[in-house]
């Protein structure tokens, strides 16, 4: 897959912290989206990086001159923001270390579990670890895992949002009304 951001702040951001560190995967709906050949310009990105998000975050944020928030300093994660455009420009950057598919797999939906490997200034590669990119071709909303609704049950909402939007379905083991969408998974 060959993806870069189109605003040139977004360009700069991946350089930068690919520069602080390694890796950096842009992971999400902006993959997704340009998976769908959706061109609309991303205002925001995830990024997956592979040190301690807060201090690389301020580090970067203090060289571009963005402005930095520790989103949540508990899980150690970061938002930057760029100002200077309308709409704003947002990035938020969990760690990942040696946890990196770990991290994308903890994400909602497979459709959304998608990454690209960023280096310098150009993407690398695609890591899709939970069938993301085949759930796109079949247009199906699949949780990632059997924890993935109940741990976060505004997800659902997600759910119905993202089959809505992009004409989607909803996978019969991700719907309300499956026992594992409910409670989790089995014991």
């Amino acid at each position: 897959m060959t993806w870069s951001p189109k605003h040139p702040a977004f360009q700069s951001l991946l350089a930068a912290l690919s520069a602080a560190t390694k890796p950096v995967y842009v992971v999400g709906g902006v993959i997704r989206d340009a998976l769908l050949g959706n061109e609309r310009p991303a205002t925001d990105l995830d990024v997956v990086i592979g040190d301690s998000a807060i201090p690389v975050a301020r580090a970067v944020a203090d060289k571009l001159g963005w402005a930095f928030y520790p989103l949540d300093p508990l899980r150690d994660v970061a938002r930057l923001v760029f100002t200077a455009t309308t709409p704003r420009l947002s990035a938020t950057s969990p760690p990942c270390a040696a946890v990196q598919l770990k991290l994308i797999c903890a994400r909602d939906f497979t459709v959304n579990a998608l990454a690209v490997e960023w280096e310098g200034r150009r993407a690398i590669r695609m890591v899709d670890p939970t069938g993301g990119e085949s759930d796109i071709r079949l247009r199906c909303i699949r949780r990632v895992a059997p924890t993935s609704l109940p741990e976060d049950p505004v997800r659902m909402l997600r759910a119905f949002r993202f089959a809505h939007q992009l004409d989607f379905t909803i996978e019969e083991e991700t719907r309300p009304n499956h026992p594992d969408a409910r409670h989790g998974a089995p014991d």
